[in-house]
């Protein structure tokens, strides 16, 4: 059992699941379906794909289940691809030669750090049951986490400072 809370678990295995899940699919689909090095729309393609991911996972996280089994939250799930989002966003403005420095992925960074904030608080809950109050494992690990976080919104500043109102996101029928 990760973390037992009364209502429901955050971190519960099917939504780690659906958290390796969406790795193994980011890595597929920017490893193996998308050529970032040929393709002058990948930044588009790669952006909507994982979009409709966020989407689909907003809805499966919401509390009232579509059918009538034991709910069990993906609310991590879903926290986590937004997060993945954004920050493959601000990652790819800087690896891309085509993608300019935009304040609007600084916007979706803003909104990708208080995803990852609620994914750091509770693995930061986690951490705290595990392991023992005074012990050098657990300062370590807050102290990375927050410099992580902070970092984030960090990143997200110099983009809403040096970048430019240019949304790189093409529509779809321009491919």
């Amino acid at each position: 059992m990760l973390l037992t809370n009364k209502k429901q678990d955050y971190f519960n295995c099917i939504a780690l699941l659906h958290i390796i899940f969406l790795m193994v699919l980011y890595v597929v689909i920017d490893v193996f379906v998308i050529d970032y090095s040929i393709d002058e729309n990948a930044f588009s393609k790669g952006f909507y794909s994982k979009l409709v991911l966020c989407i689909l996972y907003l809805i499966g996280s919401k509390d009232k289940p579509l059918i009538v089994q034991e709910h069990k939250p993906i609310d991590a799930a879903f926290h986590f691809s937004v997060f993945a989002l954004c920050l493959w966003m601000g990652v790819l403005s800087f690896a891309l030669d085509s993608v300019t420095i935009s304040r609007f992925v600084g916007i979706f960074l803003i909104f990708g750090g208080l995803s990852g904030f609620n994914l750091i608080d509770e693995t930061l809950k986690i951490v705290r049951l595990k392991v023992n109050e005074n012990s050098f494992g657990l300062l370590f690990t807050e102290i990375t986490l927050k410099i992580f976080l902070f970092s984030i919104f960090c990143l997200a500043a110099f983009f809403l400072i040096a970048g430019e109102w240019i949304w790189d996101i093409k529509p779809f029928y321009e491919w």
